[in-house]
C-alpha cells in the first residue's frame, strides 16, 4: 500500500501542474481581455481544487505511514528532515486553502473580476508548491 501511495503522490503532481498551468493561462487571458467567468473556467479550476485535494490527502496519509518522516524534534537539525516533517507538508496545505479559496470566491459570480482573482491565488499556490518541492524533482 505504501508504494502505490508513494507513486501516486509522485505522479499526480504532473497532472496537478498541467491543471494549474491551464487555469493561470486562461484566467491571465480572461483579466486581460475582460471576459465573463464562463462555465468552462469554472470545471477547470474545479477540477485543479478536486486533484490538488486528492493530491494533498493522499500525502496526508504518506506522512504518517512514510518511514521517512522524523519526529518534529529530530527532524529539525537536518534540512531534508525538516522538510518532510514541516516544511513540505506546511506549504502544500497553505496552497491547498488559496486554491480552494479562489474556488470558493469564483463560482458566485460570472464577472471579469474573478479571472483577475483565480489567477492572483492560483499563482501564489503556485510559487508555494513550487518552493517546497522535494529535491528529488528539482
Amino acid at each position: 500500500m505504501y508504494i502505490g501511495l508513494l507513486h501516486l503522490h509522485s505522479n499526480l503532481p504532473f497532472l496537478l501542474l498541467v491543471l494549474i498551468l491551464a487555469v493561470l493561462v486562461k484566467s491571465l487571458i480572461g483579466w486581460v481581455q475582460s471576459s465573463p467567468f464562463d462555465k468552462r473556467s469554472n470545471k477547470l479550476v474545479l477540477f485543479a481544487m478536486i486533484t490538488a485535494h486528492v493530491q494533498w490527502l493522499v500525502g496526508a496519509i504518506l506522512y504518517f505511514v512514510s518511514p521517512n518522516v522524523k519526529s518534529l524534534g529530530e527532524a529539525m537539525g537536518d534540512s531534508l528532515s525538516r522538510l518532510y516533517a514541516l516544511e513540505h507538508p506546511l506549504m502544500m496545505t497553505i496552497a491547498l486553502v488559496l486554491l480552494t479559496i479562489a474556488r470558493s470566491k469564483s463560482k458566485k459570480t460570472e464577472d471579469s473580476s474573478n479571472h483577475r482573482r483565480t489567477f492572483i491565488l492560483f499563482a501564489i499556490a503556485t510559487l508555494c508548491i513550487v518552493w517546497c518541492l522535494p529535491p528529488s524533482w528539482l
